[in-house]
């Protein structure tokens, strides 16, 4: 009994197979004047040797469009001496709002979720090399926080601390060093 019951299965299984393999894609449509069969569209035809460099250059095209488009978005946001605080500035020149910065660039992140950031934190060059260093990255990360609690997933963004080593104004003056006290905010591919 039990052999006829395997032998069964094993019949219907190997019919279902063959079966299965030997249908094309087809599928029917109703038209008003009877029925009609559609295949299945055939994948597009290249001549190109290599068809992936197409694919790199439209992707390139697009990836440099989204990065002007994050530049006119993402400014850098500044902070008072010696704090990571985001806070409003106004003072030597510098007159911001960061909390607006950063929701337009967590704006920008949620409409383009395949996008990546950097977020650079930086010093003036008062201070000792280890504090600015520990300074700029409780920055870049008081950032970066910000962006977490909008709804950015926090594996893309990541932080980088470079203290007083890239100042944006050399000079050494308040205005100079309230312009260096900043988060830079880079795009990755």
């Amino acid at each position: 009994m039990k052999r006829i019951v395997y032998g069964l299965i094993i019949f219907m299984v190997l019919i279902f197979v063959s079966s299965c393999s030997s249908t094309k894609y087809v599928k029917k449509t109703q038209t008003g004047q009877g029925n009609s069969e559609v295949s299945a569209p055939k994948p597009q035809q290249t001549t190109l040797k290599y068809p992936s460099v197409n694919v790199i250059g439209k992707n390139q095209v697009s990836f440099e469009k989204i990065k002007k488009q994050f530049e006119a978005v993402a400014s850098d946001i500044h902070f008072k001496f010696n704090s990571y605080a985001i806070e409003p500035i106004h003072q030597y020149g510098i007159d911001e709002n960061p909390h607006q910065i950063l929701d337009r660039i967590a704006n920008f992140l949620k409409t383009h979720p395949e996008v990546r950031i950097r977020i650079e934190g930086n010093c003036d060059e008062r201070g000792t090399i280890e504090y600015n260093l520990a300074l700029g990255e409780k920055r870049a990360l008081a950032a970066k926080n910000y962006l977490v609690l909008l709804g950015i997933d926090p594996k893309r963004i990541e932080v980088v601390s470079y203290g007083e080593s890239k100042p944006v104004d050399p000079a050494h003056n308040e205005y100079a060093w309230a312009k260096n006290r900043r988060d830079h905010f880079v795009i990755l591919k």
